[in-house]
């Protein structure tokens, strides 16, 4: 359901910016914590590998679930 003209001179006149601005202010914060939790799993990961916690292939399979998530994550973001 989109905002009639009156809701969305209402909104500009509160926040300040068009609602299109707010929207992509809240994508880039989803991607970036997504990334951001991306590069901590894949960094812990790594660590775990390194120091023989963890073997390899559990250190594959968690990258390649990642990595997945990731990108389907920018597939409904970006659609």
């Amino acid at each position: 359901m989109s905002m009639s003209p009156a809701q969305v001179a209402a909104f500009e006149i509160a926040s300040g910016y068009a609602p299109a601005d707010s929207a992509t202010l809240w994508l880039a914060l989803v991607t970036t914590l997504a990334l951001l939790w991306c590069a901590w799993v894949l960094w812990s990961g790594y660590r775990g590998w390194a120091t023989g916690a963890l073997s390899f292939g559990a250190f594959g399979g968690s990258a390649a679930r990642v990595l997945l998530a990731w990108l389907v994550l920018l597939f409904f973001i970006l659609s």
